[in-house]
């Protein structure tokens, strides 16, 4: 004996033992090794073992206390159920009066065999918790010259529909709201198998006597001690049609998005890579904009069936979306983690602390203070997601409604009251850079000279061509998006009939966003002279695959675009006063598009040049006489890097160009913490 309480020593080693009762349940024994040798060790780990122990077999044994149903519950299904049953039964009792069974040419000796065999099955589910199989047997023992009939009853349960009591316990749990759980789906089938035996009673009895009326549904034997007189209770939280059974009735808005993709292979099927011949599937962003919606929708119906939903379900989803700070929803890492009420709660109370700071303020300040100040604080008028994002999630959420509804019923949704035309002026909304501003820009000194490979954005002398050099140029000179530069593959740049392009494709990093974003453009002149060419032969030389490496993870999480906002842009921002709001990347695009038009480019080469579709535009849009009035678009965008000089291709180490490693980024800043960005 090593004197240790709960631990055993063999051979050195330091075994932990203890005996678990749960409940009047027989008990088990928990052996495990605490891997050390050390008596020492072995005397604290076992305490904090022991008292492990103690914790999780006291919330099993209140788990198991709170997760049954309670009287109104039973009470209710068993009123259900006995609804069922009555239709259920007059049902088969005409069936055979319209189609007489082959067992028996006597409708009343057919129907008694039939009565009694569910009797005996209801019985024996409500007793021993299943149904074995079991013959059945019809002798009339006043006459001896019939002959006996022997049946299975399984064979007789199909030809009368007798529903499992398992199928018709989950439909009732589903009806009334409750969550799924082993001990609530047992009790709830012998209540149905009880409701089962009192109704088919209750049949022989309307059959004696035709000319009665069905009496009250039996329930008071189910109600709580405390209420001997009460009404049964309702549900609060019934469907909106009545619920068949199977899967569909218990399934959850996310469990039937994971359906949805499972049976849509344009979605890219159930692991996101399956795809329809001739159709590409949905990128991994488009699935996580489907499913955050259907997640909303379910955190808000509180985790109940996505066959429950009801109007006022989406007009409670519509609430929390009016009540979300939509340039810092979602942003942080501790956000994702939170449910929508939750998030929504934390707005409300961040108002609330801010008002009550600013009258703290106004006491101390003066009025002309006041103002500058109040600002700091959110205020009820920041609340409120823009229309474009509401928008796809009631489109993606009545996507996924229209589709489960063929699959099981569905209320009336109305859609329509929740998704609004935005009546902003989308040209005012569009911010593009003047050229003093791209000027500014590119007078920073990761282009005009930084301290180190580290410190980009103190002055220094050292230039470093990589993404923090290239890609706002790119981005000035060619309006491409964000990820189209930074998923840019080697292979994506050629070289032809004597002109540089970018060869704006899917490959294996990114997906363009659509067919039409498909094309060519040639580089611009500046491009040119600033070397991108020699940089790309540079980095072909090195054996590397991608135009800029050092955005790559090794997890492969995430776009390059993304790794690019977070690790670079974010941080030139800082450097620009002038940035306003929606004054980010995609301004260059902007600024791109609206210089071809003050260059009279016409309508179909800047469509080409911005991967925009035109109707009535031909298949060849990119033949070699195309490629030269692209060129000429190009070279149309104003030239604000005239002051930057052509210097010898510098690549990052090689250490510095390898993808980088997952690191914990909880106590770094993100977008949302810069409200410039």
């Amino acid at each position: 004996m090593c004197g240790i309480q709960n631990v055993t020593r063999k051979q050195g080693t330091y075994y932990y033992r203890r005996l678990i009762r749960l409940g009047g349940d027989k008990p088990f024994r928990l052996r495990l090794s605490l891997k050390t040798t050390s008596r020492r060790r072995a005397s604290l780990l076992a305490p904090a073992l022991t008292l492990i122990c103690e914790r999780v077999a006291m919330n099993m044994m209140s788990n198991m206390a709170r997760d049954g149903l309670t009287g109104a519950q039973r009470a209710e299904i068993f009123r259900r159920q006995m609804l069922v049953e009555r239709d259920r039964l007059e049902a088969m009792h005409a069936s055979l009066h319209v189609l007489p069974p082959e067992d028996h040419e006597d409708i009343d000796k057919a129907l008694t065999l039939r009565l009694g065999a569910s009797e005996m099955a209801a019985h024996d589910g409500a007793m021993q918790g299943k149904v074995a199989d079991f013959l059945v047997a019809r002798i009339d023992p006043d006459n001896d010259d019939e002959d006996i009939v022997v049946l299975a009853w399984s064979d007789l349960a199909a030809s009368i529909e007798h529903e499992g009591a398992e199928d018709a316990a989950l439909a009732r749990l589903a009806e009334i709201g409750v969550q799924q759980s082993a001990l609530r789906e047992a009790m709830a089938r012998k209540v149905v198998n009880e409701a089962r035996i009192v109704a088919i009673r209750e049949f022989r009895e309307v059959l004696a006597n035709p000319g009665c009326a069905y009496p009250s549904v039996p329930i008071a034997q189910y109600e709580p001690a405390a209420q001997h007189s009460a009404a049964p209770a309702v549900s609060t939280a019934p469907p909106a049609q009545p619920a068949t059974a199977g899967p569909w009735a218990t399934m959850t808005p996310t469990q039937a998005v994971d359906k949805f993709f499972e049976y849509n292979p344009r979605t890219g099927g159930k692991d996101g890579t399956a795809s329809k011949t001739g159709m590409k599937p949905w990128t991994a962003k488009t699935r996580d904009q489907f499913r955050l919606p259907a997640q909303f929708l379910e955190e808000v119906m509180d985790g109940r069936p996505l066959a429950q939903v009801t109007h006022e379900d989406l007009v409670r989803l519509n609430q929390c979306f009016q009540n979300l700070h939509g340039a810092t929803f979602r942003k942080s890492k501790r956000q994702r983690e939170m449910t929508i009420l939750e998030i929504v709660a934390e707005y409300a109370s961040q108002i609330a602390e801010g008002e009550r700071a600013a009258e703290r303020e106004a006491k101390r300040k003066s009025s002309a203070d006041r103002t500058g100040h109040a600002q700091q604080y959110l205020s009820k008028g920041d609340l409120g997601l823009n229309p474009i994002t509401t928008n796809r999630h009631w489109g993606f959420l009545r996507q996924l409604t229209d589709w489960f509804s063929r699959r099981h019923p569905l209320a009336e949704l109305d859609y329509g009251a929740f998704i609004v035309k935005d009546g902003r002026n989308q040209r005012s909304l569009r911010q593009v850079y003047t050229r003093a501003q791209g000027e500014e820009l590119f007078r920073l000194s990761p282009w005009t000279g930084s301290k180190s490979y580290l410190k980009r954005l103190e002055p220094g002398d050292v230039i470093v061509h990589d993404a923090w050099y290239f890609v706002p140029l790119i981005a000035w000179y060619s309006g491409m998006r964000r990820d189209e530069i930074c998923g840019m593959e080697l292979a994506d740049i050629e070289f032809d009939g004597g002109l540089w392009s970018f060869n704006v494709r899917d490959n294996s990093t990114r997906r363009i966003k659509t067919v039409g974003s498909e094309r060519k453009l040639p580089f611009a002149s500046e491009l040119i002279r600033l070397g991108l060419p020699d940089y790309v032969e540079a980095l072909r030389a090195e054996g590397e695959t991608l135009l800029f490496p050092e955005l790559a993870s090794e997890s492969g999480k995430g776009t390059l675009g993304d790794a690019y906002y977070k690790r670079i842009w974010i941080k030139i921002v800082r450097e620009l006063p002038f940035l306003g709001g929606g004054q980010g990347i995609h301004a260059f695009r902007h600024t791109a598009i609206d210089s071809l038009k003050g260059a009279k480019i016409s309508e179909a080469v800047a469509a080409d040049f911005a991967g925009h579709s035109l109707q009535g535009e031909t298949a060849a849009r990119y033949s070699k006489a195309h490629i030269p009035l692209l060129k000429e678009a190009a070279d149309a965008i104003p030239e604000v890097t005239k002051h930057l000089e052509r210097l010898p291709t510098t690549l990052l180490p090689t250490r510095l160009r390898a993808p980088r490693a997952a690191r914990d980024t909880l106590s770094k800043p993100t977008a949302d913490q810069n409200p410039r960005c």
